[in-house]
């Protein structure tokens, strides 16, 4: 409940009205500020509202003074016209001297003049009065006539009268009245205003400056909610719904406060454990690179066994086999003649296999090549490469018409030998395979997948079954026999590792009898360009 403290009280602003708050009262300067403007546009208004009425009633107070020397033309038309007339018929001159004078003596009358018509010009008589043409006039001319029998039949003109009414009259009455209602009006306005202007100040300027000055100061964790001071309302109004709706926001911010407060409580114990945890990964990560060096080192020495490994597969077991190939020879050659034809296909079967043997070992090494050599990447023209390589080709075999067909600007990036490598393999294995095709045909080219570009070799031979395609790509795996198609089946295998080290990989499409489709990528991801 709002308490009398002085002449003006306290009024509790707050939502329900019984909480104790802190009372604000500040003596707000009436000299400047939002009063003063309102001021300012009240008087400003008030002003243009009462020059415009005052525009106003100066107007009709004008046409009404026009309309009375207007009306008073009408009097002297009516009232003085026949009097008039007499005393010129008579040419009673004195008479019509003391008629206009009376005229004259009328509001706002300035000249008159009466003017005989119709008789000699030696005998015409003129007489007026006053100065004419002075100022602004109003002026009017009227006939006088007269008639010798009251029947009028005989009425005849016989002068005229001419009357200017000055207006200087009029506009001095208007400029004085217009004089005492602006200044009375200008009065009121400025009384009105200054009224205005205290019970804004009292109602509600000062209550705005007491707001602000408690704003001013106001600490979230230790102010008391918002109160006014003053006489409470009957009813509650605009500043005691403002104060209310400060002090409820005032509460929730504090309840905001107060959660805040133990959410960073929160987030400190979690910044504790994340620290731990960023402690725990920095350990693991430590035991992780240790892991990973000792890993590395023995993949060092397991790359050393296979080096050796590759040189005893080199050297080792090599001269064994150039061996067997040399007694083999020698057999052949010295004894073929004694030795029936049963020991002769033994003796041609121990040379072939001594030469398969060799190939093995040959593409082993290729094999072990392909994938620990160290790549020199550089821009090759891949149509170019595959036209050398069909070239090779149609010179080794050049008994064979065999349709070919490469597009032209094939580009991107990659170590040219072992390039070179994939394109013999893939388009050695579309010549070979498409040997028992009269009309072979073989292509190179490319295709757009999903964005990238995907090279792709096509050849219309012996083909493969789909249901053996996961061995295509395995070492020494080969789908077709031996005397169909002669081989070691390390050449897919050794494009595999190739394409793989250029960020690519391969797949293949083929059915029996109806040729193969071999495509490939290249930097799938995005280790280079990758642009035909």
């Amino acid at each position: 409940m709002g308490k009398t403290e002085g002449s003006d009280g306290v009024h509790d602003g707050t939502e329900d009205g019984h909480q104790a708050g802190t009372v604000v009262s500040a003596r707000a300067p009436i000299g400047h500020g939002v009063a003063w403007r309102l001021l300012a546009s009240i008087f400003l208004f008030s002003s243009l509202v009462t020059l415009l009425t005052t525009l106003f009633e100066l107007y009709m107070d004008y046409r009404g003074q026009i309309d009375d020397i207007v009306n008073r033309f009408e009097e002297i038309e009516t009232a003085y016209l026949p009097s008039l007339g007499g005393s010129l018929w008579s040419l009673d001159t004195d008479q019509l001297q003391l008629q206009i004078e009376g005229i004259k003596r009328l509001p706002d009358m300035q000249y008159l003049e009466v003017r005989e018509i119709g008789r000699s010009l030696k005998r015409r008589v003129t007489i007026s009065t006053g100065d004419r043409g002075v100022g602004p006039v109003l002026s009017r001319e009227f006939p006088i006539t007269y008639a010798e029998s009251r029947d009028r039949n005989d009425e005849q003109t016989i002068g005229a009268l001419y009357v200017e009414a000055t207006l200087s009259g009029v506009y001095a009455r208007l400029v004085d009245k217009a004089v005492v209602i602006l200044i009375s009006q200008g009065i009121k306005t400025f009384l009105v205003s200054m009224f205005i202007l205290y019970i804004v100040y009292r109602l509600v300027t000062r209550h705005l400056v007491a707001i602000a000055s408690y704003l001013s100061r106001f600490n979230l964790s230790q102010s008391d909610p918002l109160r006014l001071s003053r006489s409470r309302p009957s009813r509650e109004d605009e500043l005691d719904r403002m104060v209310g709706a400060f002090n409820q926001m005032s509460s929730g911010l504090r309840e905001v406060y107060q959660q805040l407060h133990e959410v960073n409580a929160e987030l400190e114990e979690d910044i504790a454990a994340r620290r731990k945890a960023e402690e725990e990964v920095t350990r693991l990560n430590s035991e992780l690179e240790q892991r990973v060096r000792q890993r590395t080192a023995e993949l060092e020495a397991s790359n050393k066994e296979l080096d050796a490994f590759t040189y005893s597969v080199s050297h080792d077991l090599r001269a064994p086999l150039r061996r067997i190939e040399g007694f083999g020879q020698i057999l052949a050659d010295e004894y073929s003649t004694k030795l029936d034809e049963r020991f002769s296909h033994y003796l041609q079967r121990i040379r072939a296999g001594s030469r398969d043997m060799s190939e093995m070992i040959d593409s082993f090494l290729k094999l072990s090549r392909s994938t620990r050599s160290e790549l020199t990447v550089e821009d090759i023209d891949l149509s170019d490469m595959a036209a050398k390589v069909v070239a090779r080709l149609r010179e080794k075999d050049p008994q064979r018409s065999v349709s070919v067909e490469i597009a032209p600007g094939l580009r991107n990036r990659g170590d040219r030998r072992l390039m070179d490598a994939v394109l013999e393999n893939l388009i050695g294995n579309a010549w070979k395979y498409s040997r028992h095709n009269k009309a072979a045909a073989i292509s190179f080219g490319c295709e757009t997948s999903e964005g990238r570009v995907v090279y792709v070799v096509r050849d219309n031979g012996a083909g493969f079954d789909m249901n053996y395609l996961d061995r295509l790509f395995m070492p020494f795996c080969r789908l077709h026999r031996p005397e169909e198609f002669e081989g070691t089946g390390i050449g897919l295998a050794t494009v595999l590792r190739i394409l793989a080290r250029h960020g690519g990989r391969i797949w293949a499409e083929g059915a029996i009898g109806k040729g193969a489709v071999f495509r490939f990528t290249l930097w799938e991801a995005g280790g280079q360009d990758d642009k035909p």
